[in-house]
């Protein structure tokens, strides 16, 4: 789904149960896939940047719902963090087929029509305003984390609490296991090996990074993560994991770890989201490797 592979796991005493409450959380993220799809054009989300500029276009509460969360992820992020870099990632995805890099006037293009400011989103009106024509959105960092809270919703209203919903990077957690304290989360971030076990329940889990999605172009490694000032791939070495009460919550802001570090690690210094981060190699932000602690949530 969306993608990726997704996978769930629920305890439940009836298994007829437990199957329907599953189908049902899978049928509702391909719902939402279909929606915030930026690679197939008649989505919903494809849609709406073809609709009328400085206009009330109305939009599902779905979208809404999704985009108000980016809005708002978007502005605590100063943009580190922004949904409304399609011309980007359009760009960034073919210089990955062709292994080369985009060309500078098309970056500059595309740069000038993003900006998260350039849309508002008013959820109870379930309206979007667009303020510029060539504005193109990619929800990619954001709809899984919201598809995963949803698929949790929908299971828990199958009378089931106790489940775990995985949608690549993203872990949705409800109640722990029978006879558990939480479920056992493993952290994996530059490396094939687990470097963390946490257990948690009742909150989310995102890790972002590049050790399986990156690209190499002329001996440079670019990440699948977009820095918004150069319009293509990150070329440093980092991965984070953020733990956070929701996952559309965690998984934007594990994207905003990677390309902010040190912005993140002050804003996440205490609270009920915190944020792990690993680096390698030389630059600001770090010596060599250094990591912050994770916390976790009971």
């Amino acid at each position: 789904m969306m993608g990726t592979t997704a996978r769930i796991v629920v305890y439940a005493t009836d298994l007829k149960k437990g199957e329907v409450a599953i189908k049902a959380a899978f049928d509702r993220a391909d719902e939402i896939g279909f929606i915030c799809s930026d690679y197939n054009p008649e989505s919903e989300l494809m849609r709406l940047c073809r609709g009328p500029v400085n206009e009330p276009i109305p939009v599902s509460r779905t979208l809404a719902t999704v985009l108000t969360h980016a809005h708002s992820i978007a502005e605590t992020t100063e943009g580190a963090f922004d949904p409304t870099l399609g011309g980007f990632t359009k760009l960034w995805r073919r210089s990955k087929r062709k292994n080369a890099l985009p060309d500078p006037s098309l970056l500059e293009r595309a740069r000038n029509a993003a900006g998260w400011t350039k849309f508002d989103v008013f959820l109870e009106q379930q309206t979007v305003i667009i303020k510029d024509e060539n504005l193109l959105f990619d929800l990619g960092g954001i709809a899984k984390g919201y598809a995963a809270d949803e698929m949790l919703r929908v299971i828990k209203s199958h009378g089931i609490s106790s489940a775990m919903v995985a949608v690549a990077g993203d872990v949705r957690l409800g109640s722990p296991p029978p006879g558990r304290s939480g479920w056992a989360v493993g952290i994996r971030t530059l490396g094939a090996d687990v470097e963390q076990i946490m257990h948690v329940a009742n909150c989310a889990v995102s890790t972002s990074g590049d050790i399986e999605r990156f690209v190499d172009i002329e001996g440079t490694r670019y990440s699948h993560i977009i820095d918004p000032e150069t319009g293509v791939g990150l070329t440093r070495r980092i991965a984070a994991t953020v733990v956070a009460p929701t996952a559309v919550q965690s998984d934007p802001l594990a994207t905003f770890c990677c390309i902010k570090p040190q912005f993140a690690s002050k804003i996440f210094a205490a609270g009920e989201i915190s944020c792990r981060i690993v680096t390698l190699g030389e630059g600001p932000f770090d010596q060599r490797t250094r990591q912050f602690p994770t916390l976790t949530r009971p």
